[in-house]
């Protein structure tokens, strides 16, 4: 019986192989297609339109509606008999950092940190955008422009640390900075339609061309969705993306020729297809890590590709649900499975303000419904067809630059050999230890230096 399956596993590979390198030499023959329909379809930008300045407002109404809600939380017993973090977040510490968010927690000078940066909410393509643009140094003679792009359970001021940084030190350089929300993400809202990665890339571009100018070149930094949108903007317009520098090199596909081949010998072979330092850092890339990603370590990202506004309907009305929910996703990306038995989950490593500031800032906005439906959206619409249907297929032209920076408890990893396959110029790729899925949050020093030595390397 095992050995019938084993020959059945077998042949199902090997026709998958040949399919994805079909599916691939197409994409690869569609290269220059894809490029000229991004030329021609980009969104027209309309320069006598004015971006109306935003202010984040202290609303005492919401404020106090929140601490009534928390103040009646029910919760519920836990477990005595499993490790802390195992069936999810911990109950009694939650219990904690409800009673602090009610009592102690002060939102209102949250609120005033919000607005360090000026903001702006602009409509690009009937989509209300809103954004940070600021300029570092702007008396310094090198001018470089950037896009900071996080995903979920992110926002917008997780780059505030790193912009700080920046200006401080990096004083010979004025950067140019814009840190857009993606649609449907905080004050990218209300979004009324449906609004996947891809049209979010062609939204940010448009938005690029509006602040830097029609043709000025920028660069780009990006984590979890910020990845993935940082790989489409370089694919789609290598002649005006100077450089993308992520953290989260998102899996080409399932049918991609090159990781299927390394995931089928990493399960047999794991260590050939690994660098010495992956090996060291503990990572893994087979079959078997694919399904473990899949089954045991994102269950969440099944149910809001599926059903996010089930699940969202329990945390628009639940601050005590919505806290435990994302706050488990900020344990596990940052610090994997080895926070299973640990009662704070490894969150008290983070400032507890910051972290309830993440929380706060996605029930006043009331943006957790449609900030899940990404994950909807960037399925549901791959029934639109091409280019969608090829773009993650195509690879990054070399006239594009690519850096690499994976912390040790990355959520997803893609190993070098496969990256290089996939990003003809990589010209960086570094591991670090000591922080995970939310780098930038954890490790603003680390990403700021490693993504301008990157430009510099690239200009």
């Amino acid at each position: 019986m095992i050995r019938k399956l084993f020959i059945i596993s077998i042949n199902v590979l090997v026709l998958a192989l040949f399919w994805a390198n079909y599916k691939e030499q197409q994409s690869n023959s569609e290269s220059e297609k894809i490029e000229q329909w991004a030329k021609n379809n980009q969104i027209k930008v309309d320069k006598s339109t004015k971006a109306q300045k935003f202010t984040i407002d202290f609303d005492e109404k919401e404020w106090n509606l929140l601490k009534q809600k928390l103040s009646l939380t029910r919760f519920f017993t836990s477990l005595k008999d499993v490790p802390s973090f195992d069936f999810g977040f911990d109950p009694d510490y939650a219990r904690e950092l409800v009673e602090y968010w009610g009592n102690k927690f002060d939102w209102k000078s949250q609120v005033e940190y919000l607005n360090s940066y000026p903001q702006f909410r602009i409509s690009i393509n009937d989509t209300l955008i809103h954004y940070v643009y600021y300029t570092t140094n702007p008396t310094a003679a090198k001018r470089i422009n950037i896009l900071l792009l996080d995903g979920w359970p992110g926002a917008f001021f997780g780059f505030y640390k790193t912009i700080d940084f920046m200006e401080k030190n990096y004083k010979d350089i004025c950067f140019d900075i814009v840190v857009p929300s993606i649609p449907g993400f905080g004050y990218s809202n209300p979004l009324e339609k449906v609004v996947d990665p891809f049209d979010t890339t062609l939204i940010f571009d448009a938005l690029a061309r509006f602040v830097f100018g029609e043709n000025s070149q920028y660069f780009v930094h990006g984590e979890d969705w910020g990845s993935l949108i940082s790989t489409f903007l370089a694919k789609l317009y290598p002649e005006r993306v100077g450089g993308i520098h992520i953290t989260m090199p998102p899996l080409t596909s399932f049918f991609d020729f090159n990781s299927l081949l390394y995931a089928f010998a990493g399960q047999f072979f794991p260590n050939s297809i690994l660098t010495e330092q992956e090996i060291k850092f503990g990572f893994k890339f087979s079959l078997s890590e694919l399904a473990s990603l899949i089954i045991k370590k994102t269950g969440y990202f099944h149910i809001q590709a599926t059903k996010p506004d089930s699940i969202g309907a329990g945390m628009s009305d639940s601050p005590f649900g919505l806290l435990a929910y994302v706050l488990e996703k900020y344990s596990f990306g940052s610090f994997g499975m080895n926070v299973v038995g640990k009662k704070d989950g490894g969150l008290e490593k983070f400032n507890r303000d910051d972290l309830l500031t993440i929380i706060t800032y996605y029930w006043m906005t009331n943006c957790i419904s449609s900030s899940m439906r990404l994950y909807r959206n960037a399925f549901y619409t791959l029934e639109k067809g091409w280019p969608r249907t090829v773009l993650n297929m195509k690879k990054i032209s070399a006239k594009v630059p690519v850096a690499v920076q994976v912390f040790q408890h990355e959520v997803s990893f893609v190993p070098f050999k496969v990256l290089k396959n996939k990003y003809l110029n990589l010209s960086m790729y570094n591991l670090v230890e000591n922080g995970g899925h939310f780098s930038n949050f954890e490790n603003p020093e680390k990403i700021s230096n490693n993504f301008i030595e990157f430009i510099n390397l690239a200009l």
